[in-house]
């Protein structure tokens, strides 16, 4: 299924349910049109749960190729990480009442968000923090990361209240993501 496909049964499932919920009351959809609803439902929790793995693969972390510990010890984390949000009373089974029991679109989006973001915060942060080192002369020190093989251009160089970003020696290639957070420089 591609993405287009995807995101259409989704939307197509919930405009659905929506319209069932508002026209027939619940009891008689779980009753008398229990069948059709109930395959409404699994179809809609099945789309749910495609939304959020796309997600996050949409969304994955870069990762040295080098590193096969740490690399390991990411895929791990993960792997935990997701596995208590699959926990009866977790962000899966939330994001699914959300879109099916309260038909709250942006609250179940931002759930399978609040997934991405644990996964940064508890998993990925500190995977990445290990790759950003300073380096340079002790005059003009940089903060280097070997996963994007770029320079951290801070505030602290663009002016206070700029935002940073990762560039190369020219300048080029900029990307605001994961700035880093290793703390002052020891030399």
């Amino acid at each position: 299924m591609t993405d287009r496909e995807g995101l259409d049964k989704l939307n197509a499932d919930f405009k659905k349910l929506r319209h069932n919920r508002e026209k027939v009351s619940l009891d008689q959809l779980q009753t008398r049109y229990a069948k059709a609803y109930n395959a409404l439902v699994s179809d809609l929790q099945a789309s749910a749960d495609w939304f959020a793995a796309r997600y996050l693969e949409t969304l994955a972390f870069p990762r040295h190729p080098g590193d096969r510990a740490g690399n390991d010890w990411l895929d791990q984390r993960i792997a935990a990480i997701l596995e208590e949000e699959r926990r009866p009373g977790g962000r899966v089974d939330r994001y699914r009442v959300a879109l099916i029991d309260n038909m709250d679109r942006g609250g179940f989006e931002q759930l399978v968000w609040e997934i991405y973001d644990r996964l940064e915060r508890e998993a990925f942060d500190p995977y990445w923090q290990r790759h950003c080192r300073w380096v340079g002369p002790p005059d003009n020190r940089w903060i280097y990361n070997d996963i994007f093989r770029k320079w951290w251009y801070g505030p602290e160089r663009r002016g206070e209240g700029k935002l940073g970003f990762w560039v190369t020696k020219d300048y080029a290639g900029a990307d605001g993501r994961f700035p880093p957070n290793i703390g002052e420089d020891k030399k």
